[in-house]
């Protein structure tokens, strides 16, 4: 990050140089920390996550592939370079067995955000991932 991007808090952050935010992509997979789930981002409303309120669909399937159906999922939205996160909850709605309505996401200020997404499968061990993107303006 920039100077300029710590200085002015609100103003457009040069996300061209951020390599730390994940290239968004419909469908895109990342394996939990624990290797026990799989997280897919299968679809975001607004398309890359933009500022603001964004509705994100993530399908959650275990080792074997089988949907995570009943889980228990939390999503956390966090900016680490100011160290916070949104006062607006993330609300989880399971859709069909395995996939989770998230919304809203609220990535409210431009920079670089960790939003991490941890599911407790029923009688079972919590696993998470991360999805990293980065918000111009």
């Amino acid at each position: 990050k920039s100077a300029s991007n710590e200085a002015v808090p609100d103003a457009a952050y040069d996300c061209a140089t951020e390599t730390r935010a994940d290239v968004f992509s419909a469908g895109m997979t990342k394996v939990g920390t624990q290797g026990m789930l799989t997280f897919t981002l299968t679809s975001s409303m607004p398309a890359p996550p933009a500022r603001s309120n964004n509705e994100w669909v993530i399908d959650i399937v275990d080792s074997t592939g089988a949907p995570v159906a009943g889980a228990t999922v939390v999503v956390t939205p966090f900016m680490p370079d100011h160290n916070h996160g949104t006062s607006i909850k993330a609300v989880v709605t399971e859709t069909s067995p395995g996939q989770y309505d998230v919304n809203p996401v609220n990535l409210w200020m431009p920079g670089f955000w960790q939003t991490t997404v941890e599911a407790t499968p029923a009688g079972g061990t919590a696993d998470t991932t991360t999805f990293n993107f980065c918000i111009s303006s």
